[in-house]
Formats: C-alpha cells, structure tokens, sequence
C-alpha cells in the first residue's frame, strides 16, 4: 500500500472505533483493540498531520496569532468553570497521586486560555492591548456512543479583548483562509447568532422543560412538530410564528437577510441581526470572495450556554463533522476574573483530512524529502560493516536526503523496501563493499559512482 493509500485510508475511517475481537486466527487479539473513538496514525497519516498542521498555524501566524501551549491535566474545579454541564460530564477526571487533588485531561483549550489570562494579565501580558494566541492541541473526551471520538486533534485561534463586529469578520475570514491554505476547495462556512434563536425562545415564557422541548425541536429543523408544540402550550401567535420562522432562515445572505426583515420584525432581535449585518460587510473588506462561501443560519440553535453571538461552523462534502467550529464567547473569560470580549475557532483535523481525502487533495507538502536506503547484506554484521553503512547514511543526509540503515536484507528485498518508502537511492553493503543503485522510471540501475 502506498503512503497516499494508507494516509488516506486512516482519513477516511477517523472517528470509527475498533470493538474487542477475540484472539481467532486471522483476527486481533483482544488486547489489541482500542476503546471507543482512539485511532493509530501510521507514518504516512503523521506525515499528512504535521503538514496540514504547519501549514495551519502559519496561516494564523500572518495574521499575528502568537503561539502558546496549554498543560493536558488541569484541575478539574478551574478548567470546569470554562465548561458546559454536558461537557464537564464528558472529563476524563482522576485523582492526582500524592495530592489527593481532582484533576482532568484538557477537555477544552479556550477555558485554559481564559485561566492563563487571568493569571498573567497586566503581568507577563499587558492589559492594553488585543492579545491574538493560536495553538495546536488534542482534547480529550469520554465518548458517550460509537460516533463520537475520545481524542480531538486541533489547530485554533483566540482573539481575546476585541467586542467589535470587525472581530467577528476577521475570525471568519481567517477560518476560510486557513482551510484554503490546506488545499480545500470545496466548503462552506455556515453563520449563525446565538442571541437571534435564544431571544425568540425567551420570549415564548416557556417553563424551562417545555422550553428545552422548543429548543430541540428548533436545532432539528422540525417545523412542524415546533409550530404544534408551540400551539399545545398556547404560546402567542406572533412571537410563536416568528420562531417557527427560523427553521427556513438559512441560506445565502442575501436571502436571509431580506427575508428575516420581513419575518422577524417586531421581536427584540434587532441588535443581534445589525451585528450579523456588519459582520458581513466588514467580511468585504477581506476581499478573496469570502462572502460566496458564507450561508447564514438564523435557526442555529446549539452552543447557548458557551456563546454569545456570532457561531461558525465550517462544512465540507463527504464529512460528517464540522472542520471548524467556533464563535464568539464574551461571558467565558468572565466567568474567570477576565472582563474581556473574545472570540475564536478551531479546525479540526481529522475531519480536515477526511475532508481533502473526499476531495481527492494532498497537499504537496506532506510528501517527504527524497529518501536514500542503505542495507546491510544478511549474515555475520561485522563493525567494520555496518560502521561503513552508517557513513553512507550519513553523507545522504546531508545532501538533504532522509536515510536510514536497515540491517539483515538481501538485494531484493531492499529495493522493496526501499520503493515502498519512496526511495529514489538504495546503497547495499555486504562483505564485499557498497553499491549504490537509483531509481529510474525503468527501474533500478547500479550508478557508477554515489550519486547525490
């Protein structure tokens, strides 16, 4: 299998984990499953990882995102005040040995960026500015069903102490540019404010567990089933109509917006609608024909207990997860002693594999440099030998070449290895001394001389 083969064969089975098989001929032994949602990456499928993750956080770095790294274990007391309910669930929570302490695997990273803000502000960062931090991490979940991953892998941005909706149109425009910058043609990013869908629900004077029914109904799109709920519990037409209304406020812009004028007047959503309104002009400013991949989503009803106005979701063909999810959460960084407006996203890059792989993309940068194999003939290793085979290795690298000793093979069976790692060199030593050979479309030819 080639490297293109396997990359894209692990991107296309992320998030299906392996149930325990028992130990039959033919199949894995039953120590050799993985729990729900956990996954090997093989070479190839690094290869492709740290490529699009480079690729991604140098994007954010143009714009003048500065890199930080959080801790993967944080007490579970201060990274869940970050957290929703639901979320605080899904923590991977342990005793600390020695301290006796709760404490949790990093379920979350914009928690933890808040706690570093209220840890070092008017400090090591000063308080007078616009703090831009990226990061590339893995989160850690406890998966409640066979779809959902226990390890997410993610690249994000925060932008910390901007309220205005030009912030909005920047989080926007860079998420877009950075699924371009890895070779993604095909996507859309889908906007929503959270205030629009959460005000209408408010204003119905729901008790709280009809509410949550209405809620429900809302973020399935269930027109029908909202519209009689809404009828049963003897909500007031208006406000009830308004609401029934979001299921079929999606689409371009344009549309929505004309249509929401109509729709959604006399409700208290005004606010929320201008600031969705001027995010997209300021989006213009961007230029790149961001707008065209934009559909908004007045409907959009999950996310209320963690944002605060705009939502972005990134959709691509082909997967089933968001490869971008974020928007902007003003009451967090309250909620750790840090008054400050903020927003960000994070791309996700399972799902942004999957994504290229469905598009037919890899990015020329996963490939590796040109790699030189030096093995080692079978039989007795003397040091003379394999010191001689290291040397080879050695003058390969560089030349810029990857190059490796593998010891104990016969002449064909290094040029299978040596093809199936793409090796354009292969050096053979035995008793008798070195021969270098090279790759043509041909075939393998001994080379007069070491080539570089």
């Amino acid at each position: 299998m080639s490297e293109r083969e396997q990359a894209a064969g692990q991107a296309s089975a992320f998030g299906r984990p392996g149930p325990a098989a028992p130990a039959d001929e033919g199949r894995a032994p039953s120590w050799a499953a993985l729990p729900w949602g956990s996954r090997d990456l093989l070479p190839a499928a690094c290869r492709l990882r740290r490529a699009l993750t480079s690729t991604v956080l140098s994007t954010f770095e143009a714009w003048g995102y500065e890199p930080v790294a959080t801790p993967a274990i944080e007490y579970f007391e201060v990274l869940g005040r970050g957290l929703s309910e639901a979320d605080r669930r899904g923590c991977v929570r342990f005793i600390a040995a020695g301290s006796g302490e709760l404490v949790t695997l990093r379920a979350d990273v914009t928690p933890q960026v808040a706690r570093m803000l209220a840890q070092r502000l008017g400090g090591e960062l000063p308080a007078d500015v616009v703090h831009r931090f990226s990061y590339a991490a893995e989160v850690l979940r406890q998966p409640t069903e066979a779809r959902q991953r226990a390890e997410i892998h993610q690249v994000g941005i925060e932008l910390v102490g901007d309220g205005d909706p030009a912030a909005d149109a920047e989080l926007v425009a860079l998420a877009d540019a950075s699924l371009r910058a890895a070779g993604l043609r095909r996507f859309r990013l889908d906007l929503a404010h959270t205030a629009i869908a959460r005000g209408l629900l408010d204003g119905l004077g729901l008790p709280e567990a009809r509410r949550a029914e209405a809620h429900a109904r809302l973020a399935r799109k269930d027109r029908e089933g909202l519209a009689q709920a809404l009828e049963h519990y003897g909500c007031s037409a208006a406000p009830s109509r308004a609401t029934v209304a979001l299921c079929d406020l999606f689409g371009t812009p344009a549309q929505v917006l004309a249509r929401a004028s109509e729709v959604l007047a006399g409700t208290d959503v005004d606010e929320a609608l201008g600031q969705l309104t001027a995010t997209l002009e300021h989006l213009r400013a961007f230029g790149d024909d961001v707008v065209s991949r934009v559909t908004l989503d007045l409907g959009e009803a999950r996310g209320f207990d963690y944002y605060s106005g705009i939502r972005v979701r990134g959709w691509a063909p082909g997967v089933h997860h968001p490869v971008v999810r974020g928007g902007r959460y003003d009451g967090l960084p309250r909620r750790y002693g840090v008054p400050l407006p903020a927003t960000g996203f994070a791309v996700d890059l399972d799902a942004l594999e999957a994504a290229l792989h469905e598009q037919g993309e890899r990015p020329a940068t996963a490939e590796p440099p040109a790699a030189h194999l030096v093995a080692v003939a079978p039989g007795p290793l003397a040091a003379e030998i394999r010191d001689h085979a290291q040397r080879r290795a050695r003058r390969a690298r560089v030349r810029g070449h990857r190059a490796w000793v593998q010891p104990g093979v016969n002449l064909e069976r290094a040029r299978t290895l040596a093809e199936a790692a793409g090796a354009g060199h292969l050096t053979f030593v035995d008793a008798q001394g070195a021969t270098t050979w090279v790759r043509g479309p041909d075939g393998w030819a001994a080379a007069a001389e070491e080539t570089p």
